[in-house]
């Protein structure tokens, strides 16, 4: 009996740690808005992500673009009172290395065909130098030409 109960609560645990994130739409992206249940970020319940320094979060990200990607840019930057900071270390990288096809089993990376679903999954550490403070993260993948998905969230860095 303590075994499975201990299993439960395991099993608990990791389906708690991948539930979806709600997202909201970033302002001056023409990509197509992701719907609930498409993004999961680990430390986002719903709404507000709480990043602890000195940790790593990790997101994965349903995504099917409205056109064909040859290449696939980072765009991930805190925006601190409507100043966007870059990432250190993520923005502007390559994320071919993080495409998946759509069920997350085989790394596919690019070129990303138009209408066909991929899954973005890759992590991100809270460098216990980023201040403690409330932001908004901006995350975007796309080219020169736009974004294949692009989304913001409400966060906070604690220490």
């Amino acid at each position: 009996m303590k075994l499975s109960s201990g299993l439960f609560l395991i099993c608990a645990a990791l389906l708690g740690s991948t539930s979806a994130t709600d997202v909201s739409p970033c302002p001056k992206s023409k990509s197509k808005a992701l719907a609930a249940g498409e993004v999961s970020i680990s430390n986002c319940p719903k709404s507000k992500c709480i990043l602890k320094r000195n940790t790593e979060a990790s997101i994965q990200m349903k995504i099917r673009p409205e056109r064909d990607f040859q290449e696939l840019t980072s765009d991930i930057q805190g925006i601190i009172l409507d100043v966007p900071l870059p990432f250190p270390g993520y923005y502007g990288t390559s994320a071919c290395p993080h495409i998946y096809d759509e069920a997350g089993e085989k790394k596919v990376g690019c070129p990303l065909k138009a209408g066909q679903v991929y899954t973005y999954k890759n992590s991100f550490k809270i460098l216990p130098v980023y201040p403690t403070v409330s932001l908004e993260i901006h995350w975007g993948l796309g080219d020169k030409h736009g974004d294949a998905a692009c989304f913001q969230i409400p966060a906070k860095i604690k220490a």
